[in-house]
């Protein structure tokens, strides 16, 4: 290992150290000057990308004097602003300001549909498009003022516009929601992360090709344990991560598909009643249709627990690369490679982040996934950035077949000879039978019938045991998920017609129809299904032997990572369900059959198995991170953490469904909870828009009718037509029928909300998918 069998000739547009000299505002995957500027300062330090001088200048320029503080979009029944310290803890801006483009796009579209659907004129669509292309301009030229008084970019986007244009901008917020537009934002920009990602696997590819073309019949050692095992064809060797790298690919493009559907519209959490058009949305935004069920919309980040898990898998090949050619290059030219390994660790880190982040939250949206941006963007930089230089790396190395030639001769890499398989077979049908009678005793020092070993090693024939393993651990997960579905779905159909408060941040929001909220999970759980079936499709088919030896390390990191997933959309509907057992909810009761009691107090009564689902997530999430720190010989130890991870993952969707089927809302509780909270705010608010008032103005309107109820200690259809109209003279009677959150349900419509005939047709889909007994 100490010899060198290649040498790398350092090409001038090689990436040094992963720096990136592309302009930020230019780039979507440059995220924030602190990076950039980090990124400059390593280039300036190794001398080796005078052009990042050009952009490292350009940010080094003495900031713009901040404005004063204006009044924020959403403050009508606020009567104090945030603290300084407040407002610097919660801003986003200094890194969502990467999700511009999309916001942009999903704002002309936006626009475009509301003004088809009589929602605004057209010429005020043609004057919030044409501002919006001056706030993009800006923003590229570098011309563009970030406020962190305006919070994040969704708000300096629209208050800028509404600074160039006046009141048409007002209207541009009409049916949409800072949580659909960010879901929106985010699944634009993941989208063309992962595009980005692909072309660059497939640049790498092609280097790899090249490579293996350039050294066809080179004969190398093949190493097991780091030993010299067989020779192999230098070609061969190569090829091995090509295979590698197309099964990446082929995870990216199906987190692809599964996340490429649109949110917009979804609005807070339970859709809209006014007249929009999902669908106009979807396909101005190249997506497959809109989500089905707008509380799921808001709420799921699976997409980027998927997206991070392929990175992590992807990095995972990239540092075996990096490892193996640091190993064969000299001491000076391996450098960069080495950074390839070190940075592996990142984008699992990265991964790590989401998963603690996610675990555990209640539907629908919580600011805790503010926190959600910077662990992406940082992912794909850097597997975009370790792709980069890998592909340089492969394009400028020259395999030293002299060396290689010399080294060839030890280490005794002959194979054996074939031995006939009748006495093989006999004595495996009687270790079979001795194993089911238990009479078998396991010896770990023999060896019985050692010559079945032939034509196969102790490196496949686990792998292909496993393989085979998890096919039916796979399977098993499934048939519980399906299981788990139908247990929900029972659910909804015996609650018709209850009515629930939808919560964003915990806080009461709008009602929802509380099949709708069931069915948010049964969603979720269909795309769990899903990527278990796309990893068990993976798994059974291996084109090339030297990927096959190591690739139980990558199949079994898709298996983790689609349990991991499930564990945490399970913590999240126990949090739930433990919440709303509790005597401050008391929205539920557990049966006796699914309940614990207390040692000492003889009153409690606990859902402890749904408080279990919860923490056990964590469990499934620890053994994906043992599976991202096995390395060499240590994929042996892949068994017990899969082993434990299908385990747990099993008995949680087992205990869920049991709980599922054992528990009952309590719906005068429920209804006596829902005058709390002003939950018919928005559908006022879209009352207002019906009168022509743009939905900037409503907000405001509402805002100061929810202050007034403060006051008062009433709710909103409390108050008097002539208390109304103090606050605005544009209310009449008919204003009474949108308040109450009876009426405020009747009033939604928009596909995928919570209005009655909405829910009824996605409860009817599910019925049939799964074919559910009445």
């Amino acid at each position: 290992m100490e010899s060198i069998l290649f040498t790398f000739t350092q090409s001038p547009s090689s990436p040094a150290a992963l720096v990136s000299t592309q302009n930020p505002n230019l780039n979507p995957f440059n995220h924030h000057n602190r990076l950039q500027a980090f990124r400059c300062a390593l280039a300036s330090q190794t001398n080796r990308n005078p052009a990042a001088a050009v952009t490292c200048s350009a940010l080094q320029q003495p900031h713009m004097a901040a404005p004063a503080k204006e009044a924020k979009l959403w403050g009508g029944r606020f009567e104090e602003g945030v603290t300084d310290a407040v407002e610097r803890f919660t801003e986003s801006i200094s890194f969502d300001k990467a999700l511009y483009k999309q916001d942009i796009s999903g704002s002309r579209a936006h626009a475009s549909m509301l003004a088809k659907q009589g929602l605004m004129s057209l010429s005020d669509r043609d004057s919030i498009i044409e501002g919006l292309n001056q706030i993009e301009q800006q923003i590229e030229r570098g011309e563009f003022v970030w406020r962190t008084d305006r919070e994040d970019v969704h708000m300096n986007i629209e208050a800028t516009l509404t600074d160039l244009i006046g009141e048409p901008a007002k209207k541009l917020h009409t049916a949409r929601s800072r949580n659909d537009q960010v879901s929106t934002d985010f699944r634009l920009w993941c989208r063309d992360g992962i595009d980005t990602i692909v072309s660059h696997v497939k640049q790498l590819q092609i280097a790899l090709v090249r490579l293996a073309k350039k050294n066809i019949g080179v004969i190398v050692p093949g190493f097991t344990h780091l030993q010299s095992a067989e020779p192999v064809f230098l070609h061969h060797h190569i090829l091995a991560y090509v295979e590698q790298l197309e099964l990446d690919a082929k995870r990216l493009l199906d987190c692809r598909a599964r996340l490429n559907f649109c949110p917009l519209g979804a609005c807070a959490l339970a859709g809209t009643g006014l007249p929009i058009d999902r669908f106009m949305t979807s396909d101005a935004l190249g997506f497959t249709a809109p989500m089905r069920n707008s509380m799921d919309a808001v709420s799921d980040r699976d997409f980027i627990l998927e997206l991070l898990s392929g990175n992590a898998i992807l990095a995972l090949h990239l540092s075996w690369l990096g490892e193996e050619w640091g190993f064969w290059a000299s001491e000076e030219s391996g450098f960069s490679m080495e950074a390839v390994g070190g940075k592996s660790a990142r984008v699992v880190g990265d991964l790590v982040t989401l998963q603690v982040l996610c675990k555990g939250l209640p539907l629908t949206y919580n600011r805790d996934l503010q926190e959600d941006k910077e662990p992406v963007f940082d992912s794909v930089k850097t597997i975009i950035g370790m792709l980069e230089t890998s592909a340089d790396f492969a394009q400028n190395i020259t395999y030293n077949h002299d060396k290689i030639q010399k080294v060839l001769p030890s280490g005794h890499l002959a194979s054996g000879s074939l031995v006939d398989s009748d006495s093989i077979l006999k004595g495996l049908d009687q270790i079979e039978k001795q194993i089911e009678s238990g009479e078998y005793v396991w010896i770990q020092t023999e060896e019985p019938a050692k010559n079945l070993l032939t034509a196969r090693s102790q490196n496949g024939q686990p792998s292909t045991d496993f393989h085979v393993w998890c096919c039916d651990a796979i399977d098993t997960i499934f048939s519980h998920v399906k299981h788990l579905q139908v247990a929900l779905v029972k659910l909804a159909k015996k609650n018709t017609g209850v009515i629930v408060p939808g919560y964003t941040h915990l806080q009461r929001a709008q009602p929802v129809l509380l099949q709708h909220h069931l069915l948010a999970y049964v969603e979720q759980l269909e795309r769990d299904a899903e990527r278990l079936q796309d990893c068990r499709a993976r798994l059974n088919v291996m084109k090339n032997s030297m990927a096959a030896v190591v690739s139980d390390l990558a199949f079994v990191l898709e298996f983790a990572s689609a349990n991991s997933i499930t564990a945490i959309h399970l913590s999240r509907l126990g949090e739930e369900w433990v919440l709303w057992a509790s005597e401050e909810f008391g929205f539920i009761t557990p049966s006796d059959s699914v309940s614990t009691g207390s040692s000492i107090m003889p009153q409690k009564k606990n859902p402890d198995p749904m408080e279990l689902v919860r923490g056990k997530s964590a469990r499934v999430v620890g053994d994906l991170i043992k599976l991202q720190l096995a390395h060499n010989h240590g994929l042996q130890v892949d068994k017990e953490p899969i082993a434990d991870s299908v385990k747990t993952i099993i008995g949680m969707l087992e205990v869920s469904a049991e709980f599922a089927l054992n528990i009952t809302y309590n719906q005068d509780r429920i209804q006596k909870s829902l005058p709390a909270g002003h939950l018919d705010a928005t559908t006022l608010a879209d009352y207002l828009v019906h009168q022509d008032i743009p939905f900037r103005t409503s907000h405001d309107i509402v805002g100061r009718g929810v202050a007034l109820c403060v006051s008062k200690n009433c709710q909103l259809r409390d108050l008097s037509l002539d208390e109304l109209q103090s606050i605005n003279n544009v209310f009449d009677d008919g204003v009474y029928d949108y308040l109450g959150v009876e009426n405020s349900i009747k009033k939604f419509s928009s596909y995928g909300s919570t209005g009655s005939e909405c829910v009824a047709a996605q409860l009817d889909f599910w019925i049939s998918k799964l074919s559910v007994d009445a």
